[in-house]
């Protein structure tokens, strides 16, 4: 088993070091959360999305333990409880579990003895329930730790690495930065790094080239947490290179091309996802964007719009398909409250007309979609785009690199 934790980017790492094991020739099962489009997305085996009939039989199956258990389950208890069962079931060599929120107390942190853990990134997010300082968030992410299994950290705030750190004294503890780094080729673009990681093993150079699967310089950190990851537990870099460049994720500023122009779809629903969404708008020297945008009242939406207002020239909002999705009108004067003149289109839940005006945009330029998942997720299933699988898995893999 991996057990990986981290505010933003752990779906990525998730699916990253998947597709390495799949590239060392394992079956790997995996289990992701929340979705974009469809439920089926949490539980991944062989890079494709599980069946309805694969969820079906399974949920049968625990909701007849929890009665004769008499337990109440969580919606993700459940989903979790699904994932472990169908993983078994389906004979896979590994199973690649994504924590659902915080760590310590998440239905995943029944695994008592993971192969290697990982935290990717800590910033502020859900702080009404994991706390309100980088300390107690990290924290509850570090609860995922055990004694004895080697962890791999990213790049995070001091004050959460000194909480981190505190708690991995046991471990092997692998950070970004000083143990592994990924640094760009800026002459090949902001799509190629240079790996670069200490001798997991004795005589074995761990430094590789690798061009990024993943749209935004960002994903060089998060490719090399999974890179590291693969070492640790025994992969080829052969097989790391190969993994980390076939991998497929969508939803993360995935570029989607419409006649002469470009709609690029994001799930930055946090500040620090916000923050990676406007790295990559700066590297395109992208301004006054036509931007839809929808978000949840229980985020920092008033902080994602602060950081957004100096790169749109043209807002449309549109409300998620969520129970707790913010009103539209708080969000629009909260977009206006900075002046007059600001073009504000709202769509309420009209997700149709919203696609129509997005494909005229992307007919004549670039259409960018950030925010909520569950409004990427339902625009991106309107777009009826085929399904892909996430990672392929390689029969045999015994180059060395």
């Amino acid at each position: 088993m991996v057990h990986i934790a981290g505010t933003n980017g752990k779906g990525s790492v998730s699916a990253a070091i998947s597709s390495i094991l799949a590239q060392s020739g394992y079956k790997v099962g995996m289990n992701i959360s929340p979705h974009l489009e469809k439920i089926n997305e949490r539980i991944v085996i062989d890079g494709t999305s599980c069946s309805d009939e694969f969820i079906g039989e399974f949920a049968y199956e625990i909701k007849q333990a929890a009665h004769r258990e008499q337990v109440d389950l969580s919606f993700h208890e459940v989903i979790t409880a699904l994932a472990f069962l169908g993983l078994r079931e389906a004979g896979v060599d590994w199973g690649v579990i994504e924590v659902g929120l915080g760590g310590r107390l998440d239905a995943s942190n029944v695994i008592s003895r993971p192969a290697v853990t990982a935290i990717v990134t800590i910033s502020f997010d859900h702080q009404h329930i994991l706390g309100n300082s980088l300390a107690e968030i990290a924290s509850e992410k570090a609860g995922i730790i055990k004694a004895g299994v080697p962890l791999i950290t990213g790049m995070v705030p001091i004050e959460a690495d000194r909480v981190i750190s505190n708690s991995a004294r046991a471990v092997p503890h692998y950070k970004f930065g000083r143990d592994y780094d990924a640094r760009p080729l800026e002459s090949s673009g902001y799509n190629r790094f240079e790996y670069w990681g200490k001798d997991f093993f004795p005589g074995s150079s761990s430094s590789f080239e690798f061009e990024s699967a993943l749209p935004g310089q960002h994903q060089g950190h998060n490719l090399a947490v999974a890179a590291t990851m693969g070492l640790v537990v025994g992969c080829s870099k052969a097989a790391c290179k190969r993994g980390i460049e076939e991998v497929f994720w969508p939803g993360r500023l995935e570029i989607i091309s419409h006649k002469s122009g470009e709609l690029v779809l994001d799930c930055a629903h946090n500040p620090a996802g916000i923050e990676t969404f406007i790295s990559f708008l700066k590297a395109r020297a992208a301004q006054n964007i036509d931007l839809t945008f929808g978000v949840l009242d229980t985020k920092n939406w008033r902080e994602m719009v602060r950081m957004l207002r100096p790169y749109v020239g043209s807002w449309r909002i549109i409300a998620p398909e969520s129970e707790r999705a913010l009103p539209l009108e708080a969000l629009k004067q909260e977009i206006t409250v900075s002046g007059t003149g600001i073009n504000v289109e709202c769509y309420g839940k009209d997700y149709e007309r919203c696609l129509r005006d997005l494909f005229e945009v992307a007919e004549r330029g670039v259409a960018y979609v950030t925010g909520s998942m569950y409004m990427v997720g339902r625009l991106r299933n309107m777009l009826s785009i085929p399904e892909r699988p996430i990672w392929k898995r390689r029969i045999q893999a015994n180059d060395v690199l």
